[in-house]
Order: C-alpha cells, then sequence, then structure tokens
C-alpha cells in the first residue's frame, strides 16, 4: 500500500509544551493545597479561641437576660398589678360612696370640736354661750370654720393618695425597660452564639476553599494537555485524511490491484464514508455494510466496521503504522468485496 507523500506534522513541540505546562499547574495547585493546609493548621487554634470568646460572651448575656426577667417578674411584675387593681377600685359607686361618707364624717367632727372650742372661749370671758344671738352668730361662724376645714383634710387626703398612686406609677416604669433589656441581652446571646458557630467553621470553611482553588488549577493544566494532545491527534488524523497523496487517496486503485494479497483490510470506521448496514453474518452474528473510502467515492466495497470486531474477535483485529485498524476477514471467515 503507498504512503502519503505529504510528511506528517511534527507535535513534538505541541506535546511537550502540554506536558509542560500540566506540570506547572500541577505545582502550583500542590502550591496552593500546601498553603491553605498551613493556613488552616495557623488559624485553627486562633479561631477556636475567638469561639469559646464569642459562647462565653453568649453565656453572661443569657445569665444577664434571665436576671432581667426574674426581677421584673418579681418585683414590678405585683407592683403593676396593684396599680391596675387600684385604678379600678377608682373607678366604683362604692368607692366613691365612701370618699363621701369620709368627707361628712370629717366635716361633722370639726364643727363640734371648733363648737366646743368656741363655747369654752365665750364662759371663760363671761358671755352667756346660750344667749340666742350668740348661738347663731357662733354657728354660721362654726359651720363655716368647719366646712373650711374639712374641706382642707379631705383635699389633703386625695393629695396624699394622688401623690401615693403617682409614685406607684413612676416606681411601675423603672421596670418598664426591663422587658426589653432581656429581650435585648437575648438577642445578642442569639447573635454570640451565632457568630461562634460561624468562627468555628471559618478555619476549615477557608482551607475547602483552598483546596478547591489548588484542585481547579491542577486540573486547568490537565485539562490543557488533554487539550493540546487532543489537538495534535486530531491534526493528525485530519492530516492523513484529507492529504490528496494519501493512502486513502491510493486505496480503491490499491485494492483494484491487489486485493488477493492483502489479509488484513483497512476497515477503520474513520476512513469510510455514506456507511449503511445491509446486513448480518450468520456464522459471527457481526454486522455487514456497504461504504466507500474517503478520497475515493466511485467504488463501494462490503465489509466490517474494526471497532465492532474488537469487542468479540479482537484477535482478528491489527492496528497499522498510520494509527487506523485493520481486520483480518480470513480469521472470521468473511469475504470482503467490491459490490459497485
Amino acid at each position: 500500500m503507498g504512503k502519503s507523500s505529504t510528511p506528517a506534522p511534527d507535535y513534538g513541540p505541541l506535546a511537550q509544551a502540554s506536558k509542560e505546562s500540566a506540570e506547572i499547574m500541577a505545582g502550583l495547585g500542590q502550591q496552593q493545597l500546601d498553603f491553605a493546609k498551613q493556613q488552616y493548621g495557623e488559624v485553627k487554634p486562633l479561631m477556636d479561641q475567638i469561639t469559646q470568646g464569642q459562647l462565653a460572651a453568649q453565656q453572661q448575656q443569657m445569665d444577664m437576660a434571665q436576671n432581667y426577667f426574674d426581677y421584673q417578674q418579681s418585683t414590678f411584675r405585683p407592683l403593676e398589678q396593684s396599680i391596675v387593681a387600684d385604678a379600678e377600685n377608682f373607678n366604683t359607686a362604692e368607692y366613691r360612696e365612701q370618699l363621701a361618707s369620709q368627707a361628712a364624717a370629717d366635716a361633722g367632727l370639726a364643727f363640734a370640736q371648733t363648737q366646743k372650742a368656741n363655747q369654752r372661749a365665750m364662759a371663760s370671758m363671761g358671755v352667756n354661750p346660750n344667749a340666742g344671738k350668740f348661738q347663731g352668730l357662733a354657728s354660721q361662724s362654726n359651720l363655716g370654720l368647719a366646712a373650711q376645714r374639712a374641706g382642707t383634710m379631705n383635699a389633703t387626703r386625695r393629695q396624699a393618695e394622688q401623690m401615693g398612686y403617682a409614685r406607684k406609677l413612676d416606681a411601675a416604669g423603672l421596670g418598664r425597660g426591663l422587658s426589653g433589656a432581656s429581650l435585648g441581652a437575648y438577642g445578642g446571646a442569639t447573635a454570640a452564639g451565632s457568630a461562634a458557630g460561624a468562627s468555628a467553621q471559618s478555619a476549615g470553611a477557608a482551607y475547602m476553599a483552598g483546596m478547591g482553588q489548588g484542585a481547579s488549577t491542577i486540573g486547568s493544566g490537565l485539562n490543557m494537555q488533554m487539550s493540546g494532545l487532543s489537538n495534535i491527534l486530531n491534526n493528525q488524523t485530519t492530516a492523513y485524511i484529507n492529504s490528496n497523496d494519501s493512502m486513502l487517496g491510493d486505496l480503491g486503485g490499491f485494492l483494484g490491484g491487489a486485493a488477493s494479497l492483502m489479509k488484513a483490510w483497512p476497515s477503520d470506521r474513520r476512513i469510510k464514508e455514506n456507511i449503511e448496514e445491509v446486513g448480518v453474518d450468520q456464522r459471527t452474528a457481526l454486522t455487514l455494510y456497504e461504504f466507500n473510502y474517503k478520497g475515493d467515492e466511485t467504488r463501494r466495497f462490503r465489509g466490517v466496521m474494526a471497532d465492532e470486531v474488537e469487542l468479540v474477535y479482537p484477535d482478528a483485529v491489527e492496528d497499522t503504522d498510520l494509527g487506523f485498524k485493520a481486520v483480518r476477514y480470513d480469521l472470521l471467515g468473511i469475504e470482503f468485496k467490491e459490490v459497485a
């Protein structure tokens, strides 16, 4: 079989460059992995210390929140409840009647005390306290004095009562912020706990990120090598297939002149085109195809595909110097023949 007159391209430098690129990238990726491991070892103790501090802060704030809550429940909650009870008591008819009765009693007591005091004073001056005129003036004066005195006493009581109520409100106001402070402390404790969890995971997360970066770098290098080698293979194949003086260009004529002398026939799927399935060989169960070789569309042949034969009859398949597969039809008992 004639060889191609086109020299095979030299892809050695490209293959070497692909190999060197992969090695460089692998080295860089390993450095990244080593640095990530080193950094993890250095940072992990520090992050553990930070985590412990955050957990301690969480516990302190939890204790503070509980203290606020307990103090509000034990001290200010009963005070507020008493204020509510007092407020409800103020708005009852019974309480209003009680205040009115107390005011009347105060007025009567004041009047009696004033009258006795006037009688003693008149007697000491030789005035007959039983005289009608004296009695009228004294009664009128005493009533006014008693009313004034009773009003003053009632006002004083009301003022004292209202002041006491106001002080209760002030005291209750001191505890108003405790519930918010308690919630704030609980919130701070939760935040500290969450931060502690994040800190505990940060060193490992950084390590994993470094490993991912190193692996990505190594993978990029390997992909560069695979891409370069794939380009070499594809270009070599294309060069041989498309060359006008290639083996495929001379294959048709060679088959016509030396068919009876060949033992291994070129049967690689890559050098065939216009492939049609035409049947199955009963003895070997191999599929039979009709096709033409690339470069010669005027002649068609019937045979098998090397890749299918290799799966079940590997001894009947050979590798040619050009990188294609050939089939030993004599070992299969199948006739390779030209059909058109």
